[in-house]
């Protein structure tokens, strides 16, 4: 027997696993790690890293330890008041 379903050229149709939830949202976007727009707007570059290497970790990184990490790939002197902000201290000089 022949198949005669329509199949779409490669790559021009939607992957055939990919699930959609509420109105048409998929459903690998919920787990996506999200920075307030006061880091995007003070430091975009450490920012876009940053939400990458969440993205390549997967949901066991959240957007402070990525952007804390980001941070330090750039500005290794910054070691200090990295450790301090993960911590949570509030006097972080």
């Amino acid at each position: 027997m022949t198949d005669t379903t329509p199949h779409p050229p490669d790559g021009l149709g939607p992957p055939p696993d990919r699930a959609t939830g509420p109105a048409g949202s998929s459903a690998a976007g919920i787990d996506r790690v999200r920075f307030p727009l006061v880091r995007w707007v003070l430091a975009p570059r450490t920012t876009w890293q940053a939400r990458r290497l969440a993205a390549e970790c997967g949901p066991g990184m959240d957007a402070r330890t990525a952007w804390v990490m980001a941070r330090l790939a750039q500005y290794p002197e910054e070691h200090v008041y990295a450790m301090r902000h993960l911590n949570g201290d509030e006097n972080a000089d």
